[in-house]
C-alpha cells in the first residue's frame, strides 16, 4: 500500500468530499484521514494509483484550492 500527502485542502473539505474527488478520476484508495489545518493522509491500493493520482491531482483546482499531492514521508524519516 502507498500512503499520499494532500495539503493544501480547502477548510470545507472532509473525507466523503475528498473520497469522491478520488472516485471521480478513477482512483481506489482504502483510507483517508483528513486532518485539521488543511491537509490529509490518503492510502492508495498500489504505487501505480498513488502515481496517478499524482499525476492527476498535484495542482488540480478542487474547491478552490489547488491541491498539493505527493507521496507522505513518515515523520521520523524527515531530517530535523
Amino acid at each position: 500500500m502507498s500512503k499520499l500527502y494532500v495539503g493544501n485542502l480547502p477548510a470545507e473539505c472532509n473525507e466523503p468530499a475528498l473520497r469522491q474527488l478520488f472516485q471521480d478520476h478513477g482512483l481506489a484508495c482504502t483510507t483517508i484521514l483528513v486532518k485539521r489545518g488543511g491537509y490529509a493522509f490518503v492510502d492508495c491500493c498500489d504505487q501505480s494509483t498513488a502515481d496517478r493520482a499524482i499525476d492527476k491531482l498535484n495542482g488540480y483546482s478542487f474547491l478552490g484550492s489547488a491541491l498539493v499531492v505527493e507521496p507522505s514521508v513518515a515523520s521520523s524519516t524527515k531530517k530535523r
